[in-house]
């Protein structure tokens, strides 16, 4: 007999239902990439509304980025103390006061300021939807629910800029603030009907010093952070794709902003497919086998847009793609991974696992934006140098005696 979307669940919801619950994570996690940069084509019109310059209109998504990270850090090992529906109905409240006060917004610094409310409520969101998939799906449905909220993740930067133009088509950039906050405001509805998924037992003891403790406890499980930092290398290159995207199709191949935005979109449709092609996959390649097949072959798209990715637009956009895919194709995977290597304290490990790959995504953006030759050298060449050093890394972990919960024990393990 089939078993339905509700018999995925560890603990039911009687108000949400799995659907409900599947609706509301999926929801809250697209929050994040949306957020970011949604309203980066309105950036240059900003700058004269606000008469500012570009650079302190960019504030507002430096300013974004960081207290996204620290928001994790800060609101993901709360939640393993208080549960997740209170940190939850914190954060998204948080968001969706920010987003509407950025729509009102009367001078950049109050802009940025908002921003930062807005990132803080987005951080707390990110850091405890992962933990809730922790606790609430059973370990073979997880990860096929992580594969659509990770699918946000990669796919969701590289649309956020082409649903803002279409929203500037038809209005001003207040309106992208609006469209999120009212987002946020049909989240919190949904948050309400959540039914709490961390009991009294299990939640941290001590006081807050402690309860931030825990940060360090899962940051000292050398399986959890080898993992975790090899497998975010991907961010180098995606992020500093999105840093630089529009400097490479208008700027270098001058397609102009109609072509970018499509070339946007096209990228993002098929990154959508990665998780698909690893659940297929899986049915006949181990774990192992396919992420070192992903790593090499992530390598060597970057080698290739070396060779002819200067040529045309459609080569450069095809090789990317193609790394993109890899990316796509292990993330699901890797982020249940990651969750299986702590029995307790899922906030405390997802605001670790989200923090570690936002920060390491702001890396690429700056390495990306340095004085190359020309940007589309630039990211051929963060491709092929971060891809060779996590495929190292990756080769390593195995032959160590590092255990990998679900992947190796002790025990050095073949490469294939």
């Amino acid at each position: 007999m089939a078993l339905s979307i509700r018999d995925w669940l560890v603990q039911p919801q009687p108000r949400l239902g799995a659907a409900g619950l599947i609706i509301l994570l999926v929801a809250s996690s697209l929050i994040t990439p949306l957020s970011l940069d949604m309203y980066t084509p309105a950036v240059p019109g900003m700058a004269q509304y606000f008469n500012t310059d570009v650079s302190m209109v960019n504030m507002t998504l430096v300013g974004y980025y960081v207290f996204f990270a620290l928001g994790m850090l800060f609101f993901g090992p709360l939640s393993d103390k208080y549960g997740r529906k209170t940190v939850l109905l914190a954060g998204v409240g948080l968001y969706t006061v920010g987003s509407a006060a950025c729509a009102i917004a009367s001078s950049i610094e109050l802009l940025i300021a908002f921003r930062v409310i807005q990132a803080l409520g987005a951080g707390s969101i990110s850091a405890v939807c992962t933990a809730v998939v922790k606790d609430s799906f059973q370990t073979y449905y997880r990860e096929k629910i992580l594969s659509v909220i990770q699918v946000l993740f990669v796919v969701g930067p590289a649309t956020a800029p082409v649903i803002g133009a279409g929203v500037l088509a038809v209005a001003d950039w207040r309106a992208t603030f609006l469209i999120l906050s009212i987002v946020g405001v049909a989240c919190f509805g949904l948050s309400l009907a959540f039914k709490e998924t961390l009991s009294e037992n299990e939640r941290s003891d001590g006081n807050f010093l402690q309860t931030m403790k825990q940060l360090v406890v899962v940051g000292k499980n050398p399986g959890f952070m080898s993992f975790l930092l090899l497998t975010s290398l991907f961010e180098i290159p995606f992020m500093g794709y999105i840093a630089v995207g529009s400097y490479i199709y208008v700027d270098f191949f001058g397609v102009g902003e109609v072509g970018y935005s499509l070339f946007f979109a096209v990228a993002a449709i098929l990154m959508a497919a990665g998780p698909f092609i690893w659940i297929a996959a899986s049915r006949r390649v181990s774990v192992i086998r396919f992420t070192t097949i992903m790593l090499a072959f992530a390598g060597a798209m970057g080698i290739a847009m070396m060779l002819v990715g200067q040529n045309s637009s459609h080569a450069f956009c095809a090789c990317f793609v193609a790394f993109a895919m890899a990316e796509s194709c292990t993330r699901p995977y890797c982020m249940n991974i990651l969750l299986e290597q702590q029995k307790r304290d899922a906030g405390s490990a997802s605001a670790l696992m989200n923090c570690i790959r936002t920060g390491i995504g702001a890396i690429g953006m700056a390495l990306a934006a340095l004085p190359w030759t020309n940007f589309v050298m630039g990211i051929a060449i963060l491709i092929v140098v971060f891809m060779s050093i996590a495929l190292a890394s990756w080769v390593a972990l195995l032959r160590s005696r590092i255990p990998l919960v679900c992947v190796k024990d002790e025990e050095p393990v073949s490469i294939l």
